[in-house]
């Protein structure tokens, strides 16, 4: 073969190695772009609906504070609560990664309704709501924050062994 031949045929296979490493390049650079993309909108999906349910922790605590005793008071609270139970339920399924997060928020918040069945006072039960709203927002905050989530407060152990208690206390024996 001749040498313009061969320096041709060189040059032309460099070429298509060039084209096909630029090509191989562009399309992993493509790749790892799309998957950075996802990835932030995965945390901003994150972080916008765990601001969601932080915020309505903070409406309940104030819906508490200003309960009223009387009838009035309690049906605006209770028709505040079903409203709040609705769109804070929506807000933490849609958190991603969150299952642990989720499970350890809503063990803390199904203790709310217990305050009537345990005779607890106006005042018993505003502080027994707030406490458990704390808990909850110690939890979503460190969830937030991509720290561990905090152990359950001797708080609540205690007043979920109270709902146990009663529990036991009213189930009829088998």
């Amino acid at each position: 073969m001749q040498t313009e031949t061969l320096v041709g045929l060189s040059g032309f296979g460099g070429a298509l190695v060039g084209a096909g490493g630029a090509l191989l390049g562009g399309w992993l650079q493509q790749r790892l772009q799309a998957k950075t993309a996802k990835a932030e909108r995965r945390e901003e999906r994150r972080y916008t609906a765990g601001q969601t349910a932080l915020d309505m922790l903070i409406r309940l605590r104030q819906a508490t504070a200003s309960r009223t005793e009387d009838q009035e008071g309690e049906d605006a609270w209770a028709d505040a609560f079903v409203d709040w139970t609705v769109t804070f339920d929506a807000a933490l399924y849609v958190v991603p990664d969150g299952d642990q997060m989720r499970e350890q928020v809503f063990q803390i918040m199904r203790l709310i309704g217990f305050y009537e069945a345990l005779g607890q006072t106006h005042q018993e039960s505003n502080l027994w709501i707030d406490s458990l709203c704390k808990e909850a927002i110690e939890v979503l905050a460190a969830f937030l924050r991509e720290e561990p989530l905090p152990r359950f407060s001797r708080f609540f152990l205690d007043q979920q062994g109270m709902v146990e208690a009663h529990r036991r206390s009213h189930t009829p024996p088998s």
